[in-house]
Formats: C-alpha cells, sequence, structure tokens
C-alpha cells in the first residue's frame, strides 16, 4: 500500500495543462527513431565508417546548438506554446523531404537543419512544463514532461528498429507524422494559453544574460561532460552493438531498457527527494552513469548490457530532472526560455561532441576503452558537481 500510495502522491496536485504538455511531448517522442538510427543508415546506405558517421551525426548538434539558442530567445518573445507548434510543425515536414534525399553532401546539410528546427521546440516545451505549475510543483511538473518524453522514447526507437529492416525511409516518415501529430495537439488544446513574460528593466541584447551567470555556466560544464558519456548508448553505442552479432531490432529494444526505466521510476523518486537538496543528489547521478557504462565489461553477454542500460538509467533519474527543476528555479522569470535555450545548448554541443569522440575512440582503440572513457567522464562530472555544492542557491521564483 506504500507503494501505491507514493506513486499516488508523485502524480497528484499537477493542473490540466501540464498533462497537457506531457501529452504533447509523448506524441513528439513516440516517433523519434531518425536520431538514434541516423548512424545505422549512414553505414548501410552509404557506407559511413563510425568516425564518417560520427562526424555528420555531429552536424545534427550543431543545429541543435543554434536551434536551441534561436527557441529559447523565441520562447521568452513570442510565448512557448507557439514556439513548440511552429517548430514542431517544420520538423515534420523536414523530414518528410528527408526521406527522399539520395546525395551524401545533401543529406549532411538536411541533417543539420534538422537539428535547427527539432531542438528549437526544446526550450519552449520546458519552459511550458516549468511555468504551467505553482512554483512549489514545478520539480514535479518539469519530471512529469521528462516522463512522457522518455515514454514516447521507449516506443521510437523499438518500433525504429523493425521499421528500418524493411527501409530506412520509414524512419523518417514515421518520425515526421508524430511531430505533425504533436503541433495539431497542442494547436488545439493549448493554443489559447501563451504567457508572455512579466515585465522587467533589463537591458541590452537579453539572450545572451545567461552566458554571464557563473553559477549556471559552472553547471553547464559539469553537465557537458557527463553528456558526453551518457549519449554513447545511441550514437556509437549501437554500432558497438551491432558490430557484436546483435540484430537491429534487438539494439531498438537495448535502448528502449533506459526510457521504459525513467517511465516507470522517474515521478516517485522526484516526489520522495522533494526536500532533498539539488547538487549532492545530481554529482551521485553522474558518478552512477559512469559507473553504468562499465557494467559493459562484465562477462555477462546480453545481461551485462541490460544491467549497464539499468544503472545509466538511475544516473539519469537521480541526475537530470533534479538539474533542470533547479535551473528553472535560479533562472529569472524574464529570462526562464532563455535559460533552458542555454541548458539545452549543452545537449546539442555533447550530441556535436559525443559521436566523433566514441567512433574514434571504438575506431582507435576499441569498445573496451569506449567504455572505460564513459567511466571516467562520470566521474569527473560527479567530481566537478560535487565543488559547486557550496554555491547551490536559486533565484525567487515567479
Amino acid at each position: 500500500m506504500n507503494v501505491i500510495r507514493l506513486y499516488r502522491d508523485a502524480f497528484s496536485g499537477l493542473p490540466a495543462r501540464t498533462w497537457l504538455l506531457a501529452i504533447a511531448g509523448f506524441l513528439n517522442r513516440a516517433g523519434s527513431m531518425v536520431v538514434p538510427f541516423l548512424g545505422l543508415y549512414l553505414k548501410d546506405r552509404f557506407g559511413y565508417t563510425p568516425t564518417e558517421a560520427g562526424a555528420v551525426v555531429g552536424l545534427y548538434g550543431a543545429g541543435a546548438f543554434l536551434g536551441s539558442w534561436l527557441g529559447g530567445w523565441l520562447a521568452d518573445r513570442l510565448g512557448p506554446v507557439r514556439v513548440q507548434v511552429v517548430t514542431l510543425g517544420a520538423a515534420s515536414v523536414w523530414m518528410l523531404l528527408m526521406s527522399t534525399i539520395t546525395q551524401p553532401l545533401a543529406l549532411a546539410a538536411a541533417v543539420f537543419v534538422l537539428g535547427v528546427v527539432n531542438d528549437a521546440f526544446r526550450p519552449g516545451a520546458v519552459t511550458a512544463a516549468a511555468i504551467s505549475a505553482e512554483p512549489h510543483l514545478r520539480r514535479k511538473a518539469l519530471s512529469l514532461n521528462r516522463l512522457a518524453v522518455n515514454a514516447g522514447w521507449a516506443f521510437g526507437p523499438t518500433i525504429g528498429g523493425y521499421l528500418v529492416t524493411v527501409d530506412f525511409s520509414l524512419m523518417f516518415v514515421a518520425d515526421g507524422l508524430t511531430c505533425g501529430l504533436a503541433a495539431i495537439w497542442l494547436g488545439t488544446r493549448l493554443g489559447g494559453w501563451n504567457p508572455a513574460p512579466p515585465p522587467h528593466q533589463d537591458t541590452g541584447f537579453l539572450p545572451l544574460r545567461p552566458f554571464k551567470d557563473r553559477y549556471f555556466l559552472g553547471l553547464m560544464g559539469a553537465n557537458l561532460i557527463v553528456l558526453v558519456a551518457f549519449m554513447q548508448y545511441f550514437t556509437t553505442g549501437s554500432r558497438v552493438l551491432e558490430d557484436a552479432g546483435y540484430s537491429k531490432s534487438e539494439v531498438g529494444w537495448f535502448l528502449a531498457i533506459n526510457p521504459i526505466v525513467i517511465t516507470l521510476f522517474e515521478m516517485p523518486l522526484v516526489h520522495a527527494l522533494m526536500k532533498k537538496r539539488a547538487l549532492p543528489l545530481i554529482a551521485l547521478g553522474s558518478l552512477v552513469v559512469g559507473v553504468g557504462y562499465l557494467c559493459m565489461l562484465l562477462p555477462l553477454g546480453w545481461g551485462a548490457l541490460a544491467l549497464a542500460m539499468l544503472v545509466v538509467a538511475v544516473g539519469e533519474l537521480l541526475q537530470m530532472p533534479l538539474l533542470g527543476s533547479h535551473l528553472n528555479d535560479h533562472a529569472p522569470a524574464h529570462l526562464r526560455g532563455a535559460y533552458n535555450g542555454a541548458y539545452g545548448m549543452t545537449f546539442c554541443l555533447a550530441l556535436i561532441l559525443a559521436p566523433p569522440l566514441g567512433g574514434w575512440t571504438y575506431d582507435t582503440f576499441g569498445s573496451s576503452a569506449l567504455w572505460w572513457s564513459c567511466g571516467a567522464v562520470g566521474a569527473l562530472a560527479s567530481l566537478w558537481f560535487w565543488t559547486l555544492r557550496r554555491r547551490e542557491a536559486t533565484a525567487a521564483t515567479a
């Protein structure tokens, strides 16, 4: 009964608009298959090596880096819901067009553009979730949004693993259609709710303000390096698994372990930790992510892979939701979009760095070196977060 009560309390108290935003996130991510299978697509369709494929996937990260900054700026100016509708619609059309591209250079350029439109959506989504509930419920609101995204992610790569065995172009079509469906959902259900930022006295170019916040930059530096390790499981990691003899559908199932764990346990865990300080738990989460990758070295076959994905997911449960809510508490209300855009840029920069670094490590030194490196990076990020704990402070919320 205590477990039932924990789950009931974890999901209670959130307003309807928070749930509507979460459904949009689920619809969007339920078709996510282009990014996790892009490396395999480049290998099978164009014959790219891991290093070459990593460079092209890195172009997606470069586009996403720009898109996240742009999306944060637009969310503060136009409102977070409008930005989501526009960017989701653009991503839908663009992915459908990408299914027709046959030239490698044209595809590389298209991957960059896809990164721009795909990640311009993220700051609006996070900002809308952060302001959809009262400040004392913000951690739960953001966690529900993450839960919905991860629940969708559990479907996307799994279904994609089967679709790509039939035809790789189907992943572009499915991903594009779900983006379009999410845009329609937001436009019809929340089109009338588009809160503007509160009045402010700030001058200058406001989207650059987060980059003058030293505490914020310290958090983002630590977040960046742990993300470089974390992202290996769906970038270079999918290539490592296929080279080890696993089928594409099996790779899809392994990729689904992480979001399934997040979906089942994030909300009750976040609820249980509502009164705990953020940074010590964030530091612990980063360390656990690194330990998870070391589990890949165990001589247990598929059991080692499943254990690794489970442990990495536990690290994510501790680190990512608490960091996201902590940053939204720290950000000034009129700059929340800009801060979320800058926060998203660390994910994008990690996606630029993770594929080529992982691909080069795997090409040059083998899979064991890749997993040892991920373990070391997780420990380094943990130490960095720990050093920031004495400076942990939150801005006044609005």
